[in-house]
């Protein structure tokens, strides 16, 4: 019942994530297909500050949701799909007000409903199955079903003449995920967490929980476990980095140095995500069907063993591609660059399978929220680099090899 969320959530989300750069062109730019001079400055600019404060307050709001979550999930679903709502609805406002601010604002309800948070509420549930197979296949399923929603959007956003059609699209999605919410997830889901997360909880204090609950559960996951899984969150954080800005980066320059609009941005979305929805359900399940050969005894190992692998290349493959792009000068290049960077938009499910692997039990959650801790953090700092750099440094195109050096 909770997998076809993954999928109406990014339809709704998708509908104007190619749209909405155009949309912002249009207000800033005097012509939106060829920003010049100042315009240039100023649209990136504008781009890198909003990412980053959508991307801070997604990393405050882990903290209050993960406490809502532990007794009201199927509430926290609800809060969630609302405020991702609002921001198509800011967008649209902004676009009829002629107010470049009020359009912005919109990226404040990202923030608080950002794709990350919506990964955490529904991995936390599948995390409470009594079976790890039955976790790794929830969770790969769910961002694969994720993937096919945000490509296929874009592109039908893009067909139609008029983008603001896109913003009455994703409102009208929104409008019937809350309604399947609604009818049919049962208010059953509703519940604490197991006695040892909850023990769990005891060990901070009033004002940890209130303010910033995730840093106390980060501290004692890596407390409690080997300090070698500190290198696991940490290229989490470190591919977060790239990946909280390298799309954005990447519109913005095809929407520059190539004069993209809506259509051409949205089939590039398209192409990058089916690609990765291709690429994550296909690795995984030749990763099963392996495991399921060599029988129970070495399977977990092995199985684990590969996924690592599968994280290793999808990680080195984005990096040749980002720099890729900062070379390409045609835009069937960048097409070309685009395919093989959707081959690392996997990379987190893989970290994710990879960790659990370690846990059971309420330790699965614990798990998974220092993990969303560490994508926040990368959230966070990406825009601030990679946005910065975009706008402020003499060649723009230097900002994918210094993402390709991250990577």
């Amino acid at each position: 019942r909770l997998l076809p969320i993954a999928l109406l959530a990014a339809l709704a989300m998708a509908a104007t994530s190619a749209t909405a750069y155009f949309a912002y062109a249009t207000l800033i730019c005097h012509d939106p297909t060829h920003c010049n001079g100042d315009e240039t400055n100023k649209y990136t600019g504008m781009v890198a500050l909003t990412t980053c404060m959508s991307n801070i307050l997604g990393m405050l709001a882990l903290g209050w949701l993960q406490k809502l979550l532990s007794t009201h999930r199927k509430l926290g679903l609800q809060l969630w799909i609302l405020c991702r709502s609002m921001s198509a609805v800011m967008l649209l406002l902004g676009i009829f007000l002629r107010n470049t601010y009020a359009a912005l604002s919109g990226r404040i309800f990202e923030g608080l409903a950002s794709d990350n948070l919506l990964f955490f509420t529904l991995n936390i549930i599948y995390a409470q199955t009594a079976s790890k197979e039955k976790t790794f296949a929830l969770i790969r399923y769910s961002l694969a079903l994720y993937l096919i929603g945000i490509s296929v959007s874009p592109f039908v956003a893009g067909l139609f003449e008029n983008f603001i059609v896109s913003f009455f699209m994703a409102i009208c999605l929104f409008a019937i995920t809350i309604g399947y919410v609604q009818l049919v997830i049962p208010g059953a889901i509703e519940g604490r967490f197991e006695t040892g997360e909850a023990r769990a909880y005891d060990t901070c204090s009033d004002d940890e929980i209130r303010v910033q609950i995730s840093l106390c559960r980060l501290k004692q996951w890596f407390g409690r476990k080997q300090p070698l899984f500190l290198f696991v969150g940490t290229s989490l954080f470190l591919y977060n980095v790239v990946q909280s800005y390298i799309f954005n980066a990447l519109l913005v320059h095809t929407s520059i140095q190539f004069g993209f609009a809506s259509r051409e941005n949205g089939l590039l979305v398209c192409i990058a995500h089916s690609v990765a929805a291709l690429y994550i359900v296909c690795s995984m399940r030749v990763n099963l069907s392996l495991t399921k050969k060599e029988g129970s005894t070495q399977s977990a190992g092995s199985f684990q063993g590969r996924v690592g692998m599968l994280t290793v290349t999808s990680i080195l493959v984005q990096s040749l591609s980002v720099a890729g792009i900062g070379m390409s000068d045609r835009p069937w290049q960048v097409y070309t660059a685009t395919v093989f960077l959707a081959l690392g938009l996997s990379t987190p499910s893989f970290i994710k399978v990879y960790s659990l692997g370690h846990f059971d039990g309420h330790e699965k959650a614990a798990a998974i929220t220092a993990l969303a801790m560490m994508e926040g953090l990368g959230s966070v700092v990406g825009p601030f680099v990679l946005g910065g750099w975009q706008t402020y440094m003499y060649s723009r195109r230097g900002v994918f090899f210094g993402a390709s050096a991250v990577l």
